[in-house]
């Protein structure tokens, strides 16, 4: 059985509860993991203070709440990560199985555990991380893709496709023109690095008017991880990191949009039907 304490990752990015929203979000930038783990000085014993884990901040939670019409008073640099991020957080032992993390991840949708030893954070795993290990796995892709996704359009308001992607709990979505022809892609980074940007840059009294006019085309990403019906997930895995993307589209024989393959999916995929990835 293979544990946790042999993939851990010690790099993962790490702010403190009370630092900025803004530099937060500089460092997901910085390092391209938009996942950062929160610390907080703790009194273990009289005299005595330790950086324990406080919480979890994503992209998720920063367009879950920087949308809001409170948090629209001000700007990302005086906001503060204690604001924004997930409590309590989830979080595993260093001896914990990859499979039963693997399992947590899927059943809770998140895409980061930290690993935690005696209050001390030793890193963390990412989803990412086991999503890769599918990467000679021969499974078609239209086994397992999702053949009814949320689509956008190009002239949709951004605040539409944020509350698309929080109210179906994805993190992908393809764009289209008005001929129904694929032209991009919008992933939750998106929305929240427009939303950082605009709260930072756009004075408090125009908001509410200017950011009704933030549409996607404004946001997207062109060139979309493709894929075929018939191509395997070993591909799918290949393209979606290429790009650093959440997800990837896939087409039929005529280039129509059929379905897509997010990293949520290839997990689930893995649990249910290849757990054998996740014992090596």
């Amino acid at each position: 059985m293979v544990i946790v304490k042999e993939i851990v990752n010690p790099d993962i990015p790490i702010v403190d509860k009370n630092d900025s929203l803004y530099h937060a979000f500089k460092i997901m930038e910085k390092t391209g993991i938009d996942k950062v783990i929160v610390l907080e000085n703790r009194v273990v014993e009289p005299g005595r203070e330790v950086k324990t884990l406080a919480g979890i901040l994503t992209s998720r939670d920063i367009v879950l709440k920087l949308g809001t019409q409170r948090v629209r008073l001000t700007t990302a640099s005086k906001l503060h990560v204690s604001s924004f991020m997930n409590i309590p957080p989830i979080y595993i032992s260093p001896d914990t199985s990859i499979l039963e993390a693997a399992k947590i991840m899927a059943d809770k949708r998140i895409g980061i555990l930290p690993v935690v030893e005696d209050n001390h954070v030793l890193g963390g795993i990412l989803r990412d991380q086991l999503v890769r290990l599918a990467s000679e796995d021969d499974t078609e892709v239209r086994h397992i893709m999702d053949t009814n996704p949320v689509t956008a359009r190009t002239i949709d308001r951004v605040l539409k496709v944020r509350q698309d992607m929080l109210g179906n709990d994805i993190s992908f979505i393809p764009v289209l023109d008005e001929r129904d022809e694929l032209v991009g892609y919008v992933t939750i980074y998106e929305i929240a690095f427009s939303l950082v940007r605009f709260e930072d840059i756009v004075p408090a009294k125009y908001r509410k008017e200017r950011i009704m006019h933030l549409i996607v085309e404004d946001i997207m990403r062109f060139r979309p991880p493709r894929l075929r019906i018939m191509d395997t997930v070993s591909k799918a895995v290949v393209e979606i990191y290429k790009k650093n993307s959440r997800g990837a589209v896939v087409v039929d024989e005529v280039g129509r949009l059929a379905g897509v393959v997010t990293p949520h999916i290839i997990l689930k995929h893995i649990i249910e039907n290849k757990p054998e990835l996740l014992e090596k």
